[in-house]
C-alpha cells in the first residue's frame, strides 16, 4: 500500500457523498486526512439519509444521480470510486455496470472475503447504522449466497443513540459518547452470538471507533477503511522501495 509520503503524486480515488452534513473527523471516509492517497469528493444531489438507508430498491432517478456523480469523478481522473453509506450495497450491481471506473459502494463487499477466513461454524457480526432496514437483499447485492447470509449476525446502533442523533438530527458530535455506545453494542452482539469470529462495521462513520471495538471484543474488525485501502491497492500498484530491484 503506498504511504502518505508520496500522496500528492498518486492518482485520486473518487468519493460520492450523500447530501447530508455533520462532523466528519479523520477516520470518516469523507475526511481527506483519512486516506494515504488523494481523494476527490462530489455530492449526489438530493440523496438524503432516508432515501439511502432503505430496505427497498432505489428508483431510476436516484441511481441516475449517482451515475452522474461517478461519471464526473471519472472525468477528473479518479481510478476508482467509493461512497458514503454502506446501504448503497443495494446499488452495487447497477452502478458497477454503468460507471466507467470500478466502484466499491459498501464495506459489506468484504463479507465474501472474510467468511472463507473463518471456520465454517463461525459467523461475521455486522454492526450497522440501522438494523431495522439492513436486509438480506443488501447482502445478496454484494454477492452473498443464502448460505453465506446465514453466517451473518446483524445488530444496529441504538435508534435514539448518539450516532443516530448526530446524523439524523445534527446533534453535537462527542467522540467518547459514540465510542462508548458502539463498544457496548458490539459487546452485546458478541454475547448474544458467541460464534461470531469477526466484526464488520457497515456504517461509514464507524471507522474512528474500530480500534476501541477490537480491543473490547478481541476479534478482527473490518470497515470502509479496510475495504477502500484494499480496493486502491489493486487500482494503483507501486513496488515498495524496500523490495529494490531483483536482477536474478
Amino acid at each position: 500500500m503506498p504511504t502518505s509520503n508520496n500522496k500528492p503524486s498518486l492518482p485520486p480515488l473518487g468519493f460520492i457523498a450523500i447530501d447530508i452534513h455533520f462532523h466528519r473527523p479523520p477516520g470518516d471516509p469523507f475526511n481527506q486526512q483519512t486516506w494515504p492517497f488523494p481523494l476527490i469528493r462530489i455530492q449526489a444531489e438530493g440523496s438524503s439519509e432516508s432515501q439511502v438507508v432503505t430496505n427497498d430498491t432505489y428508483d431510476d432517478e436516484f441511481i441516475d444521480r449517482f451515475v452522474q456523480a461517478g461519471s464526473k469523478l471519472a472525468a477528473q481522473g479518479c481510478v476508482g470510486i467509493i461512497t458514503s453509506c454502506g446501504f448503497l450495497a443495494m446499488a452495487q450491481p447497477e452502478l458497477s455496470a454503468r460507471l466507467p471506473t470500478p466502484i466499491a459502494t459498501s464495506a459489506l463487499l468484504q463479507l465474501r472475503s472474510i467468511l472463507p477466513l473463518l471456520p465454517s461454524q463461525k459467523t461475521v457480526g455486522i454492526l450497522t447504522y440501522d438494523d431495522a432496514r439492513l436486509r438480506d437483499s443488501h447482502l445478496a447485492n454484494v454477492g452473498l449466497s443464502p448460505d453465506d447470509i446465514r453466517r451473518t449476525d446483524i445488530k444496529g446502533a441504538p435508534p435514539t443513540g448518539h450516532l443516530r442523533r448526530v446524523i439524523q438530527d445534527g446533534a453535537p458530535y462527542v467522540h467518547t459518547d459514540i465510542e462508548r455506545e458502539l463498544v457496548h453494542t458490539v459487546k452485546e452482539m458478541v454475547a448474544e452470538n458467541p460464534d461470531i469470529g469477526a466484526i464488520l462495521l457497515e456504517c461509514t462513520q464507524m471507522p474512528p471507533f474500530a480500534e476501541a471495538i477490537q480491543q473490547a471484543v478481541q476479534l478482527p474488525v473490518y470497515d470502509v477503511y479496510t475495504m477502500a485501502c484494499w480496493f486502491y491497492s489493486g487500482l494503483v500498484r507501486k513496488t515498495p522501495a524496500a523490495w529494490g530491484r531483483s536482477e536474478g
